[in-house]
């Protein structure tokens, strides 16, 4: 049956809510609201470009686009909102937005809108960007190691660290970095950026057997009277390996089987007990490198006994079955040649 719009007067089989399609579509926009330019105003960084947007510095344009996409309140079953490229300049600009979907489910099929908002960027300079210009520092990274000095290859590692927590970062952070300033027992990061030096300061710490100690310090207040915190972020790190003797305490001779990221397994060779240490519990000890001889002494059997021969000393294994031929870690202590039985290399 044939229907009459009341509004165009076009004949039409079907009626929604007593209109055209057409009629329906013009007096049911898909868009109920938009957003006003107070409600679209940014802080843009007149030096690096980067904009705040919910408290925080970012070079994401992306993130005002959704938040475009969620201020505009539509109506019926929407499918798709497009924001249009923003520009990095100062002032009021236009922004096109296109809206696709249907005002109604009844309506026969999917169409768009294009509506116009205005977006207001404020120009302002970023506190990384301020603190680069003033060579400020925010926080430091103490990183300090235990055991022995570090060598060049451990500042290369950590260097290396750095440079991919910044190239993973956002342009804006990627200046954050002040010095690096060597010192006897270590090294320490000066920053700008309280969030990249917690990045660098993580990704070093799971580099390496460490204890990672997080503070502030209340350095200043800002213009509208909120402190200003300068964070400082100490990292030690157990420099020992497999094969070290170590003291600990100035008292214990340890021979070091094993470091792991949580843990350190020791022989004491004064008692031949194996320990395990946590190396959150070794670090608050005094942990020194000894430079004790070590080597490999060779296996010989006789007559149902094991024997270690090295530098011509014979040592009794006793029974232990260990193949002849085979060597066997030594470390020589006080004169005595002491056989660390985990490090064995079988020789066929």
């Amino acid at each position: 049956m044939v229907k009459i719009c009341p509004v165009c007067g076009r004949p039409t089989d079907k009626l929604i809510d007593g209109l055209c399609e057409e009629c329906f579509r013009k007096s049911n926009p898909l868009v109920k609201d938009l957003p006003r330019i107070d409600r679209l105003t940014f802080r843009v960084c007149a030096i690096c470009g980067s904009v705040l947007y919910k408290g925080r510095w970012t070079r994401r344009l992306d993130v005002i686009k959704k938040h475009i996409s969620d201020l505009i309140k539509t109506r019926g079953l929407i499918t798709k909102i497009e924001v249009g490229d923003i520009a990095l300049e100062e002032g009021e600009q236009e922004v096109e937005v296109k809206i696709c979907g249907r005002a109604s489910e009844k309506l026969s099929e999917e169409y768009c809108e294009t509506y116009k908002v205005y977006v207001k960027l404020v120009p302002d300079v970023c506190p990384t960007c301020r603190s680069i210009a003033m060579g400020k520092e925010r926080a430091l990274i103490q990183v300090r190691y235990v055991g022995e000095r570090y060598s060049k290859e451990d500042l290369l590692l950590v260097r290396h660290i750095i440079s991919q927590v910044l190239a993973k970062s956002e342009e804006v952070q990627r200046g954050a970095v002040i010095d690096i300033e060597e010192s006897s027992s270590g090294f320490d990061i000066k920053l700008t950026n309280n969030t990249i030096a917690k990045a660098i300061a993580s990704a070093i710490h799971r580099a390496f057997p460490s204890k990672m100690i997080e503070s502030h310090k209340l350095v200043g207040m800002d213009r509208s009277g909120r402190p200003i915190t300068r964070l400082t972020i100490s990292i030690h790190v157990l420099n020992v390996k497999k094969g070290d003797v170590i003291s600990i305490d100035g008292r214990g001779r340890y021979y070091v089987l094993a470091v792991s990221k949580n843990s350190i397994y020791l022989k004491n060779l004064d008692t031949r007990e194996n320990v395990r240490m946590s190396i959150g519990e070794i670090l608050k000890k005094d942990v020194r490198k000894i430079n004790i001889e070590t080597g490999y002494g060779r296996v010989v059997r006789e007559n149902d006994k094991t024997y270690v021969e090295y530098e011509g000393k014979i040592i009794d294994l006793g029974s232990r079955d260990i193949p002849e031929g085979s060597l066997i870690k030594v470390v020589v202590l006080d004169s005595k040649v002491i056989p660390i039985d985990e490090e064995i290399i079988i020789v066929e």
